[in-house]
């Protein structure tokens, strides 16, 4: 059965409002483990959704423990239904990183900061 504009339309509505909940999970989980500023970036962050879109964090994480530990602890504790790539760096990498990664001034320059602890 061939798929239809309209099937693929319905796909990528159900893709977006599984990812609309999961972003919203995700920032419930990141701020409970003391999540200063997420930035979402990647497909999602510019509307481009197609079934296998996932999401894409940059997070920024208090100096009590390095960006290393961080990554293992937010990848054992966070549990979400979709696929995430989630970035975590203390705000002192942050910082650097915006000097030396190209990547991470591309994430920042495209995405959007989806959370920020006032």
């Amino acid at each position: 059965m061939p798929i239809t504009f309209e099937k693929l339309q319905a796909q990528r509505e159900l893709r977006k409002k599984k990812l609309d909940h999961a972003l919203k999970e995700a920032i419930r989980q990141l701020k409970d483990l003391g999540a200063l500023k997420v930035i979402l970036f990647g497909s999602y962050s510019s509307g481009v959704i197609r079934r296998w879109s996932d999401l894409d964090l940059l997070v920024v994480m208090p100096s009590t423990k390095s960006g290393k530990e961080w990554f293992k602890d937010i990848y054992d504790k966070i549990d979400i239904e979709v696929a995430v790539d989630i970035l975590p760096f203390t705000e002192e990498e942050f910082r650097m990183k915006i000097e030396t990664s190209s990547f991470i001034r591309h994430a920042i320059r495209t995405g959007r900061v989806v959370y920020e602890e006032r």
